[in-house]
C-alpha cells in the first residue's frame, strides 16, 4: 500500500463531528480529519511496520497520518534527522 492510497483511505474515513471535537483538546483541526486512534490502530495492523512509508505519511502533515506513521514506523530506523 502506498502513502497516497493510505491518505485517500484516511480522507474517506474523515468524520467532521469528531474533527470539531478535537479542537477542545488543543488539536489544530486545519490539518486533522477526525479519525479515532482506534481506527488508526486497526489500519496499522493491516499495513505492518514500514519506515519509508511512515516517513512519507509524516511528511503529509495530516494529523492522523502522522499518528499512523508513529505506529507503523520501525523504532531502530528513526533518527533525529
Amino acid at each position: 500500500m502506498t502513502a497516497d492510497e493510505i491518505i485517500a483511505e484516511l480522507r474517506a474515513a474523515a468524520n467532521e463531528h469528531n474533527r470539531a471535537g478535537m479542537a477542545r483538546f488543543g488539536i489544530d483541526t486545519e490539518r486533522a480529519l477526525g479519525i479515532s486512534v482506534t481506527q488508526l490502530r486497526t489500519m496499522a495492523k493491516g499495513i505492518g511496520k514500514d519506515h519509508e512509508l511512515a516517513a512519507e505519511l509524516w511528511d503529509s502533515g495530516i494529523h492522523e497520518a502522522r499518528i499512523l506513521a508513529s505506529i507503523i514506523d520501525v523504532p531502530d530506523a528513526v533518527t533525529e534527522e
